[in-house]
């Protein structure tokens, strides 16, 4: 009846957000289900309000390819996705929001390129829209505690988990996800602590080798 009722939740709290994907599953979508996630209600408050800074610093500069920018909170860290069409603004947009009230760390994944194509978005979606129904499927997996974004068949996943083996089964699902190119994990393993708040006791590392801020990725050449 759980899981019933936590499919029921999570297709309720689909969001299609920044490159129309980044698509974003649970982890604050909606607040009627929050106490089904593992992030206290306060973070997930205070996570919900950086991200409408970030956005609205975002918003003010008036940046004429924002809709293709996605931005996720989770702890105050702001994961960035999406496409910028130079570096140049792709640094500008990573520093004006590593300086927004609330931002504790910023981890860039932009690409850089000269657009995001119609038939790029509609692949990305493509994409998303398998993920959602395996990962509600799928026993030991809780998808309202990830955020996963799609942009460029580039799977980014950020959110929490109870350990080794859920952190495994999510990047298993993800990387053989039909269309996948490479997935970065930004999920963190978290256990409670005696005064009951909790502890991130392990952060995942991406695929290229760890979650250090770098300048934009360069748009490969298959995707320009």
């Amino acid at each position: 009846m759980r899981r019933a009722f936590l499919a029921t939740a999570l297709a309720s709290s689909l969001l299609l957000t920044g490159c129309g994907v980044p698509m974003v599953l649970g982890a604050g979508a909606a607040a009627g289900y929050v106490g089904l996630q593992t992030r206290p209600s306060g973070q997930v408050a205070a996570d919900t309000d950086t991200k409408v800074r970030v956005k609205a610093a975002l918003a003010s500069k008036n940046y004429r390819f924002l809709g293709d920018i996605g931005t996720d909170v989770f702890y105050n860290d702001v994961l960035v996705t999406g496409v910028v069409p130079t570096r140049a603004e792709g640094e500008q947009v990573i520093a004006l929001i590593q300086g927004t009230t609330g931002v504790r760390k910023v981890y860039n994944e932009l690409f850089v390129g000269d657009a995001y194509t119609t038939a790029q978005r509609a692949k990305d979606a493509w994409i998303a829209a398998q993920i959602k129904p395996r990962l509600i499927g799928t026993k030991g997996v809780f998808p309202l505690n990830y955020m996963i974004s799609v942009v460029n068949n580039h799977v980014y996943a950020l959110g929490s988990v109870s350990g080794a083996d859920e952190r495994n089964n999510v990047l298993h699902l993800l990387r053989t996800t039909p269309g996948v190119a490479q997935v970065h994990d930004y999920l963190v393993i978290v256990s409670p602590t005696p005064e009951g708040k909790p502890n991130i006791v392990n952060q995942g590392a991406q695929e290229d080798g760890g979650l250090t801020r770098r300048a934009p990725n360069p748009l490969p050449d298959t995707l320009r």
